[in-house]
């Protein structure tokens, strides 16, 4: 099945490449835990401060809600930079064969703005999609339950036949969506098989994850966060994949 191959090839991307994929992520990742950190910091929040309701009560009525808010946005922000970052350094180095020099990758801005910008315009098509479907779905009455599920697989396979239009971005090849759509013709079932081997991915890590943390909690952490590092890795390599496989006409080996 051609969605679990793309799964596999995608997993040996990250795999292979083990050291190539650490050069791309570690430091972005630590910058940005840094950067929030510090945001958190600075606006006098902490740990004790926002499991505490009094305290958080207290914080509002001194400070307002707004420096709370602020700071949320901002460590929001910081986190989708940092995100796009390592995305668009990986495509760039699976499809351009563009290795990581040292342990920083290029912060390539014009690249990460394109990349954001057409997340946004998926996001956008999405919406405009979503919320006509939803609203026919309701009509169907006993019937909706099925109109959900129906519209939450078209959604899924929408996207997915959309997103080649990130990878080209991150390369600087740019792909308009028309292109996107008649490069991914035919992939809806590969599509789906996909979503479930994801699915299925993510839930027997869950059970390691919570294994682990039962066994000996430090090393359950530990694991957890390599295994969220990767698990985004493999997510941004099965992009990869399929705008090389689907535009490129690479093959999966």
């Amino acid at each position: 099945m051609k969605g679990w191959s793309i799964f596999a090839h995608s997993v040996g991307m990250v795999t292979r490449n083990l050291s190539e994929a650490m050069r791309v992520a570690l430091v972005p990742v630590l910058i940005g835990f840094a950067l929030i950190a510090a945001l958190i910091m600075t606006s006098g929040l902490s740990m004790d401060t926002m499991t505490n309701e009094a305290a958080m009560e207290q914080m509002f009525q001194e400070d307002g809600a707004g420096a709370f808010f602020l700071t949320f946005a901002l460590s929001i922000l910081v986190f989708f930079i940092t995100e796009l970052w390592i995305f668009v350094s990986w495509h760039r180095f699976i499809l351009l064969e563009e290795y990581p020099n040292g342990w920083v990758p290029e912060f390539r801005f014009d690249r990460i703005l394109a990349y954001a910008g057409r997340g946004i315009m998926i996001g956008v098509i999405v919406m405009l999609l979503w919320i006509p479907a939803m609203l026919l779905t309701f009509l169907l009455g006993p019937l909706a339950i099925i109109g959900v599920l129906g519209t939450v697989l078209f959604m899924v396979v929408l996207i997915y036949r959309l997103v080649a239009i990130l990878p080209a971005a991150a390369i600087g090849r740019p792909l308009t969506i028309g292109q996107a759509w008649e490069a991914t013709r035919g992939s809806s079932g590969t599509i789906l098989v996909l979503m479930v081997v994801i699915f299925l991915a993510q839930i027997l890590l869950q059970i390691v994850s919570g294994l682990s943390m039962m066994v000996f909690p430090p090393l359950g952490i530990a694991f957890q966060l390599f295994a969220a590092l990767v698990m985004s890795l493999v997510n941004v390599s099965i992009l990869t994949t399929f705008y090389g496989h689907y535009v490129e006409g690479r093959e999966i080996g």
